[in-house]
């Protein structure tokens, strides 16, 4: 199998984001003691109104309305928050130029021809246009010419980094899916954005599920849903060895609520048929159905 445990291959969207200051943090906004610039009246007047600038600026329109009211916001903890070296950006670190071993690469072989392998030290791959040695992808860069061992080096392919969209193009079919125009504009009507919980059902061959995947990413969670035990098995092993385990949890349940019939099949006491699980429960942001 090509997806097994040892396998770490990661689409850039699943990789931890990392925390540099910004604009923000560095501005260095923060309360500060009314005699930081001393003892002076006029000194400690200007701290007082630098304060009350700042918990207008971090609280808006909460602050302006408890200044009229009788309740407050002003707590020791929430004061604690009005310092902007607390709030640093988070982004992708930069994308891996190279191919490493057990990295996922999607092969161009021509405009309607693509294929994908997880880069192995001593495999080959081969197709009409030659063999293709894996130790020649590794250390290369993606999106590379990689010319192949035999037939004079008249074959050749591309090695191009994996996204949803060439995932989508390149993957094993276990079902129909959902193609990169009609992916983007559920993704657009459902308005999926960073950090929501989704649940879609029909995990099919996993198309949909990576591009929902990205959308939700870094702290999102996906719940997806098969009926079919064999398509839960890949779908989560191709999860896994796509670095995206963390946000996406596979059930093996039919949605359409024959839960008997699931359990004829596994077994009337198996964890599987009759998965049940706290986030059954739990609040979704957005639901995409595709039976």
């Amino acid at each position: 199998s090509l997806l097994q445990s040892n396998y770490r291959a990661t689409m850039d969207f699943g990789r931890d984001m990392t925390k540099t200051p910004g604009i923000v943090a560095k501005s260095k906004i923060r309360l500060v003691d009314e005699t930081h610039l001393g003892d002076d009246p006029l000194d400690r007047e200007l701290c007082l109104k630098a304060n009350e600038a700042a918990k207008e600026l971090f609280f808006g329109n909460d602050y302006t309305a408890s200044k009229q009211a009788t309740d407050s916001i002003e707590d020791e903890e929430t004061l604690k928050l009005i310092d902007c070296s607390l709030y640093n950006e988070q982004h992708l670190p930069p994308a891996r130029r190279l191919i490493q071993p057990n990295d996922l690469v999607v092969v161009f072989e021509s405009f309607n021809d693509l294929n994908f392998v997880y880069a192995k030290p001593n495999d080959i791959f081969s197709n009409r246009n030659g063999h293709f040695h894996h130790n020649d992808f590794i250390g290369k860069p993606y999106g590379c010419k990689i010319r192949s061992k035999d037939n004079e080096g008249l074959g050749f392919l591309y090695l191009l980094r994996p996204t949803p969209e060439l995932w989508a193009r390149s993957l094993p079919h276990r079902t129909q899916i959902v193609h990169e125009l009609d992916a983007s504009m559920i993704t657009h009507y459902l308005e999926i954005s960073p950090n929501m919980t989704v649940c879609e059902s029909g995990t099919g061959s996993g198309a949909m599920s990576h591009v929902i995947l990205r959308s939700i990413a870094p702290k999102g969670k996906l719940h997806t849903y098969e009926f079919n035990k064999m398509r839960v098995g890949k779908a989560r092993k191709e999860f896994e060895g796509h670095g995206l385990g963390h946000l996406v949890q596979v059930h093996h349940r039919d949605v359409c609520g024959k839960k008997n019939l699931l359990a004829a099949q596994n077994g009337a006491n198996s964890e599987e048929g009759m998965e049940q699980s706290a986030e059954d429960d739990a609040l979704t942001d957005s639901t995409s159905t595709d039976l």
